[in-house]
This record gives structure tokens, C-alpha cells and sequence, in this order.
């Protein structure tokens, strides 16, 4: 298994440019992030402002993202709400999803541009993650 990562140095970005173009096959969305515990207020399914998603990706590459919010593109507000995030990326992955971009957000950190058949996009800002590989896919995946 892969390290985790928190900052998009310019060697990790080179790894990450080549998966530019991978569709997304199915994504989990988890109802609690590993960022919870560092947020100053309690987090709930209405309030949940970050989550932690699993992309798997055609390429049979998996991305674990950690404390990633989304919004629809750079000058939106984040979506709040774990439902509200959880459809949002569901019909996204439903209608064709791939990584159309790999690019370096605010202090260095991942961010993931998500475009569809549809012409939508949407931005994955991540606080860290990780590259691994999946053979099947889980029961929960959407």
C-alpha cells in the first residue's frame, strides 16, 4: 500500500498527471472523514462539509481521498451536506465521470477536476490521499 500524501509536490504530480483521462468506474462516498476530529465544531450528515471518498478508476487504480470537499467549480461554495455531496458525485459518476485534470489547490494540496459526457464538471479539493489498485468492487460503490 501506498503513503499517504498531503501535499502535491511537483514528483507526485507527475505520478498523478497520468491518470488525466481515467474514467471513473464507481466511487464510495463514507459518512465520516479522517478530518472530523481536527474541525472545531461537531459534525453531522447536514453540516458534513468534508468527506472521504474512494474513486476507482478504469484503469483498475484506486484514489482514497481524505477530508475532500466539492464544489462545482472555483468560485462556488463547497457542497454541505452528506447527501447533498453523495448524489452530487453519484449522478456525476452516473454520467460518465473521468479525471479531466490533476492540479495544485491552496498550500500545495490535491485537487481533482471531474468532467462527464454531460460537459459538468466538478472540483475535489483533497487534504491527503493515497494510490492503490482494486481487483473487485465493493458492495457499497455507486
Amino acid at each position: 500500500m501506498a503513503d499517504l500524501q498531503f501535499k502535491l509536490t511537483d514528483e507526485l504530480w507527475e505520478d498523478m498527471v497520468a491518470l488525466e483521462g481515467a474514467p471513473v468506474t464507481a466511487i464510495v462516498v463514507w459518512d465520516r472523514s479522517l478530518v472530523d476530529e481536527s474541525l472545531d465544531q461537531p459534525v453531522t450528515d447536514k453540516n458534513r462539509a468534508f468527506v472521504d471518498i474512494d474513486l476507482y478508476l478504469a484503469n483498475q487504480s484506486k484514489l482514497e481521498l481524505y477530508g475532500a470537499s466539492v464544489a462545482m467549480d472555483e468560485k462556488c461554495d463547497p457542497i454541505i451536506g452528506l447527501d447533498d455531496i453523495g448524489e452530487t458525485l453519484a449522478q456525476h459518476t452516473q454520467n460518465g465521470a473521468l479525471i479531466d485534470e490533476i492540479a495544485a489547490g491552496e498550500d500545495d494540496m490535491l485537487v481533482l477536476l471531474l468532467s462527464n459526457e454531460r460537459k459538468e464538471s466538478l472540483l475535489i479539493a483533497v487534504s491527503a490521499w493515497l494510490e492503490d489498485v482494486w481487483e473487485t468492487l465493493p458492495e457499497e460503490a455507486i
